[in-house]
């Protein structure tokens, strides 16, 4: 029987824990951490990667941004973070594991999920609040059930998998700012039901894809 391993809590790691906390821009690589038990809120995520770290918790995670971070092999399990304003941040082969909202907020840019698997359940909340950002959000290749993807003014989906997904784009007006998302879906497939919950497009083209079902909640067009 081969023994399970558990990722090292990162307030054992004093050395990336104090990188976590000063702001600075010195690239950093924190491997197979449990981020857990840290607490980083209203601080600055620059120039990080993450490879096997597990993420999960509630709000122990509320960043003012995050630039040029990657995430690779890590799991979100269940977690509800805050991103802050995020700028070309990757998420390559990452799992999340239930009822996952992990957000970047608005004016985020280059923020893009690759080969990324999302298992939220069979019933995703009908909440706005998701994986992704209120910015730029890509989703490519990426496989999923359950779970609600956000992007605000714009989002693209590029040889996906996903089913029984809810789909948060753009916000309206009765929801904040509101903001008119640009949004691209190629060479995708849609099982199940597509939920597009309470959207605001500004444009929409759907290239190779086929879908079981799409539902358009409470949606509109920017006039």
């Amino acid at each position: 029987m081969t023994a399970q391993t558990s990722a090292t809590p990162i307030e054992s790691m004093s050395k990336e824990k104090a990188r976590l906390l000063d702001g600075s821009s010195v690239a950093v690589t924190i491997s197979g951490a449990n981020m857990t038990s840290g607490s980083f809120v209203g601080v600055a995520w620059n120039n990080l990667t993450f490879t096997a770290c597990e993420f999960e918790g509630d709000g122990n995670i509320k960043l003012a941004s995050m630039t040029a971070c990657k995430f690779i092999d890590c799991k979100f399990i269940g977690p509800n973070h805050d991103g802050g304003v995020m700028t070309d941040v990757t998420f390559t082969h990452c799992k999340s594991i239930g009822r996952a909202i992990f957000c970047g907020r608005d004016m985020s840019t280059g923020v893009l999920f690759e080969g990324c698997d999302f298992s939220g359940g069979a019933g995703a909340p009908e909440a706005f609040e998701g994986i992704g950002s209120t910015g730029d959000t890509t989703f490519r290749n990426c496989t999923g059930s359950g779970e609600v993807l956000v992007g605000g003014t714009s989002m693209t989906i590029d040889g996906c998998r996903f089913n029984d997904m809810t789909f948060v784009i753009g916000r309206q007006r009765d929801r904040g700012t509101p903001l008119a998302a640009t949004v691209s879906i190629d060479n995708s497939h849609g099982s199940g039901r597509w939920r597009m919950a309470s959207n605001r497009m500004k444009t929409s083209h759907i290239r190779n894809s086929t879908f079981d079902e799409i539902v358009n909640d409470n949606s509109e067009c920017e006039a």
